[in-house]
């Protein structure tokens, strides 16, 4: 797809990228530096589509100062706020969502970069369809963001879905990975806010509202952004994503239960499994819960529970590592017919 780059078309501001940031200078410098790049690499029109909102929460490292350099390279394109006070990591990354005042906004980790022809790839598809959720895929790294592991590398195209269920079967509990999703601006987030208050997942406010409403969705497979590996941590995985992830959606989605559902099984069969295996192993980053009591109080009504993570949880270390490989096989051959 090619832009319609003729100077006498203004173009006006499509997408905004916002940044929620509390003292990770150095991480949110790479992040600020790639958006730069990438700006760059665009025509003076397709810079006039993106805004870059930073939000600093009252940070007391060198944040100010690493956003005032890249401000002055785009002044145009950049708008800080810099909160008085810090409102806590859930407030400031709901005000990235409310201050959008173009069509679509991408809420951005500041630990996260885009990849290389990124941009170019979302405006492409920003331009030409009208979408209610982009969701992107990406990749973690922990020493460069360039260091992009041969699994699934590759794949590259657009996928279209009219059908929410579809969707969610696609994207299941990677919903929860806000720098995956780019979405429609505008939501009224107060009717749900007490719904996402205090669970560590305060942009599904948005999402599935926009899940539960929307009519068109769509999936760029090519790799878009790189995110750092290691960062998450400070909540128990199995609270936030297990019992705060299933109250949400099957309260913002009650009346589509099927795929309030899909978003549970796929959190069951495609995330669990490889978090109970770091947990055995001793590298999972978040605090410490009661696995196996916490998930049968969870899951045991649903049989994805037993065939997915019970053997995971009580076989001894060595079977269980054989059993995570017939997981991943499991997986592979059957994917969405098992959400």
């Amino acid at each position: 797809m090619q832009f319609d780059d003729e100077p006498s078309k203004p173009k006006q501001p499509l997408l905004t990228i916002a940044i929620p940031t509390y003292n990770r200078a150095s991480y949110l410098e790479l992040c600020l530096r790639r958006i730069s790049e990438e700006l760059a690499s665009l025509s003076a029109n397709q810079r006039n589509l993106v805004l870059v909102y930073v939000s600093d929460n009252a940070s007391a490292d060198s944040t100010a100062h690493v956003i005032s350099q890249f401000k002055s390279l785009n002044p145009e394109r950049f708008k800080v706020v810099r909160n008085d006070v810090n409102i806590g990591g859930e407030k400031n990354v709901s005000q990235c969502y409310e201050s959008a005042t173009t069509p679509y906004v991408w809420v951005l980790g500041d630990d996260d970069v885009i990849l290389p022809g990124g941009l170019q790839l979302i405006l492409d598809v920003l331009v030409t369809r009208k979408i209610d959720i982009l969701y992107m895929n990406g990749y973690g790294f922990s020493n460069h963001y360039l260091d992009e592991p041969k699994r699934g590398r590759g794949k590259s195209g657009l996928i279209e879905y009219s059908s929410a269920l579809d969707f969610v079967k696609h994207t299941h509990v990677m919903l929860t990975f806000i720098t995956s999703l780019i979405v429609r601006s505008g939501e009224n987030v107060a009717s749900v806010s007490q719904v996402v208050a205090g669970t560590n997942l305060p942009h599904l406010g948005w999402v599935l509202p926009l899940i539960r409403d929307g009519k068109k969705f769509a999936f760029i497979e090519n790799r878009v952004y790189a995110a750092t590996m290691g960062n998450s941590g400070g909540y128990g995985a199995v609270n936030v994503f297990g019992n705060n992830l299933r109250n949400i959606a099957n309260s913002i989605l009650k009346d589509q239960p099927e795929v309030a559902k899909a978003i549970q099984n796929g959190t069951i069969v495609m995330w669990f499994p490889t978090y109970i295996m770091s947990l055995r192993k001793g590298s999972a980053g978040y605090l410490k819960e009661n696995v196996a009591i916490e998930m049968k109080r969870l899951f045991q009504g649903n049989w994805r529970y037993y065939f997915f993570l019970v053997p995971l949880i009580n076989l001894p270390f060595k079977l269980a590592q054989l059993y995570f490989i017939f997981v991943r096989v499991t997986r592979k051959l059957l994917g969405t017919t098992l959400l």
